[in-house]
């Protein structure tokens, strides 16, 4: 196994990676935090979808 002197550019991402999907698993076993976590997702999937549509109605200019 490589010492922190002999790691490569991109293993900081590998290891940031590795965290991640390890806490990913850990919210999936968990329902009470997944279902909270989608909960969160759909609100800002919403948010992101109410500043879509004012774009395109202000590109279409239909707005104010």
């Amino acid at each position: 196994m490589a010492t922190t002197a002999e790691k490569g550019p991109e293993d900081w991402q590998i290891d940031s990676d590795l965290r991640t999907l390890a806490e990913a698993e850990e919210i999936r076993k968990d329902p009470k935090r997944f279902k909270a976590a989608l909960a969160r997702a759909k609100e800002k999937i919403a948010a992101l979808q109410a500043v879509q549509e004012e774009a395109d109605e202000d590109k279409n200019g239909k707005a104010d």
